[in-house]
């Protein structure tokens, strides 16, 4: 058998692995011997003493990959040469705690630019975290308070970690995303050569597209709308308790939001949309309520869609007439409310509005009702969105604002910076998009740059 260094090391740490699972076995055997012991203690102690053994595990492991008798010297990227030095111990943090490696250390004399091979091919980076724990981080930040989600780790995983790493992991990807979606915009609006994004989860059917605001308190600037989009098909089955109508239930919804001014947004939705497979869509569907930025950017980007201002804004806008002609909760309201509903439910908008510009009230809900109608009656054909199957309410993208951005940014007491709040809403809407794991190939191997100063 040829032996090299690798193998002796593989045969050393294999020896020692042994030995302290031994050493556990024996250990715990003779603890539950001495005395009655319950399963939770059990597995108390077994987690702790698996966590010892990866440990030691994992940091042999990389040290096979130093294994080999270290090159005399290496090229530098400054263009000259880089010559071994010694071995040097580095320390990091992974998912079975703190490691510590020994691997050799080249110094360029050009440069004064110090490297370690190993961190390289390892992804290693002394004194920061490994992939596997940045990656845990970075997922539980997204989903919970930072503090909430540095206990969550230390229970999982049995392994201390700040806050402040956690955000820091966190933000670091969510910044890599809206750099991914940054070049992604550039190379589409490229004057010379457009080249739009893959189609990576083509939509079958209807492609639906909704939009909406939700506020975010962040430091120094007040209240701001981080904006956000919804893409996404829909199922049409028979209702169980009226199978006369049909009920139209979202399916597979992805989500792109943003910080700051509207056309950026705009075009990065169209972009979703396009990677959802908008040009080979049957239709295009634009649900929204009445704000003007909505069907502005509808008119935009998705130009020919069929635009439908969601059912449950518009009734709003009738109960609001109701109880300004006839009063809160009185029986001439409720009527005057059914009778109307009942008309915009069969499409007869202009009906409804009619009768609103014969009643002789002033009052400033029931002429913001029939302003509001007047403006959408275009948008309000709801038997025949109903005959073809459509979805008539916005609630995926009103679901979408409360569980994508206010359940982590909108907390009791919540300040964010620009920044944070910009980037963990990113990283939210693409772990709520099904696009995690695309989303963690976005990172670089973890480094340190090591950098002497010129005596």
């Amino acid at each position: 058998m040829h032996c090299t260094p690798e193998s002796k090391a593989n045969v050393a740490l294999g020896e020692r692995m042994a030995e302290q699972i031994k050493g556990l076995t024996q250990r715990l055997g003779a603890a539950s011997g001495e005395s009655e012991r319950t399963l939770g203690w059990l597995e108390q102690e077994v987690m702790c003493g698996l966590k010892g053994i990866g440990q030691s595990l994992l940091a042999g492991l990389c040290e096979v990959q130093v294994a080999r008798y270290p090159a005399a010297e290496i090229a530098c990227g400054c263009g000259g040469v880089a010559v071994y030095t010694r071995q040097r111990v580095g320390q990091t943090k992974t998912l079975f705690g703190e490691i510590v490696v020994k691997r050799p250390y080249y110094l360029c004399a050009t440069c004064q630019h110090g490297h370690y091979p190993v961190d390289a091919q390892l992804g290693f980076c002394a004194g920061g975290v490994s992939s596997g724990l940045g990656a845990l981080l970075a997922l539980l930040g997204a989903e919970f308070v930072f503090e909430e989600a540095a206990q969550m780790v230390e229970k999982l995983t049995l392994v201390h970690v700040s806050p402040n790493t956690c955000r820091k992991e966190t933000e670091t990807l969510g910044q890599l995303v809206a750099a991914d979606e940054q070049t992604t915009l550039a190379v589409a609006w490229n004057a010379n050569a457009p080249q739009l994004p893959a189609v990576t989860e083509p939509i079958r059917g209807d492609l639906y597209v909704s939009m909406d605001g939700v506020m975010v308190h962040i430091d120094g600037q007040g209240w701001k709308n981080q904006w956000l989009g919804a893409i996404y098909t829909t199922k049409a089955t028979v209702h169980s308790k009226r199978p006369e109508t049909l009920e139209v239930r979202t399916q597979q919804p992805s989500f792109y939001a943003d910080l700051g001014e509207l056309q950026p947004f705009g075009r990065q939705l169209w972009l979703e949309a396009q990677r959802r497979g908008l040009e080979q869509a049957k239709r295009t569907v634009v649900i929204g309520d009445g704000a003007h930025w909505i069907w502005n950017l509808a008119a935009e980007h998705f130009p020919g869609a069929t635009q439908i201002l969601d059912w449950y804004h518009a009734a709003t806008y009738v109960w609001q007439a109701a109880h300004a002609l006839y009063g809160e909760d009185t029986d001439f309201a409720k009527q005057w409310a059914k009778q109307h509903l009942d008309l915009l439910w069969d499409g007869q908008v202009a009906t409804v509005i009619a009768h609103l510009e014969a009643e002789t009230s002033r009052k400033a809900p029931v002429q913001d009702t029939l302003t509001y109608f007047r403006n959408h009656q275009h948008r309000m054909r709801y038997d025949r969105y109903r005959k073809d199957g459509l979805q008539i309410g916005s609630g995926t993208i009103e679901s979408g604002c409360k569980h994508v951005i206010a359940a982590r940014l909108k907390q009791a007491g919540m300040i964010w910076s620009l920044e944070g709040a910009r980037f963990v809403a990113k990283l939210r809407t693409r772990l709520k998009s099904r696009r995690w794991v695309e989303t963690l190939s976005l990172r670089p191997p973890p480094h340190r740059t090591y950098l002497r100063k010129a005596a």
